[in-house]
């Protein structure tokens, strides 16, 4: 991923949408950036996105809202990708 990729990457996370569900979950990945999970979430109607969320007290998910996927090892993949940066 490009630096002008990992910057926008920031800018589009946002909270899971109310009613979404984590159908898959990665493994974790961990690094100087901390410890994260990588997971596909469900929001319904065939919708998925990646979402990621870091392992610690007080630590939520967020959700990449700006691609939506078509199937759930989609947006596991993508996610995984997402938790490598972040971790990074």
């Amino acid at each position: 991923m490009s630096l002008d990729g990992i910057f926008n990457t920031s800018f589009t996370m946002s909270s899971p949408p109310p009613g979404s569900v984590n159908v898959c979950l990665g493994k974790i990945v961990e690094g100087p950036g901390g410890r994260w999970v990588p997971c596909a979430t469900m929001v319904g109607g065939g919708v998925y996105y990646s979402g990621l969320f870091q392992v610690g007290p007080g630590r939520r998910q967020v959700c990449a809202s700006d691609v939506v996927m078509p199937c759930a090892e989609a947006a596991l993949t993508r996610a995984i990708e997402l938790a490598s940066t972040a971790a990074a």
